[in-house]
């Protein structure tokens, strides 16, 4: 269970200084700076009606920065953050994953794609995210792991126990089990 009722993935293009402008056009109160979380770094704001929170999370490990919202109010500052701020969409980051032509661009891809679906999204991720499974490198792989612990739908373990199977990569299959074990221990 997570303790944000939503996740918005914020484009590399849109700088946290851009976030910062449209903190202060939209008058959220700034709480917390740059607390360092789990390899992350979070910011936290508070709208002025004090029904929402709004994280910026720049998650360090994965390159990858978004909001989680918590409160009454997110359905509200979701809409506003949508038209303020470049944001992925699952198809967008799918998109890219077809089109990528390096690596950086490849992981940025999954990550975005992982960050931003929902259970509408699963079948369709898990799909591709196969096909990605079948990248030559092994960094691309371990991408699929990574990012099943931020969207850890059924399809996606599945993906994960395949890699832990059958990766040629010791580092690849090691790390599909320690994702596994984390996920079991959660249940």
């Amino acid at each position: 269970m997570t303790d944000f009722t939503e996740r918005l993935v914020i484009k590399p293009s849109f700088t946290s200084d851009d976030v910062d402008f449209v903190s202060m056009q939209r008058g959220w109160v700034l709480q917390k700076s740059r607390i360092p979380e789990a390899g992350a770094y979070v910011d936290v704001w508070v709208t002025l009606d004090r029904k929402t929170e709004i994280h910026q999370v720049d998650d360090q490990p994965i390159g990858t920065r978004y909001f989680t919202l918590r409160g009454s109010g997110a359905e509200e500052v979701a809409q506003e953050i949508h038209e303020d701020c470049e944001l992925w969409s699952v198809q967008e980051a799918l998109s890219g994953l077809h089109e990528a032509d390096d690596r950086d661009e490849k992981l940025r891809c999954v990550y975005a794609a992982a960050l931003a679906a929902d259970e509408a999204d699963a079948e369709r991720i898990t799909g591709e995210f196969r096909n990605v499974t079948r990248d030559p490198d092994a960094g691309v792989r371990q991408a699929v792991i990574i990012a099943t612990g931020y969207f850890p739908h059924p399809g996606l373990v599945d993906l994960v126990r395949e890699l832990r199977d059958s990766d040629p990569e010791e580092h690849v299959r090691e790390n599909a089990q320690i994702l596994l074990d984390g996920l079991s221990a959660t249940d």
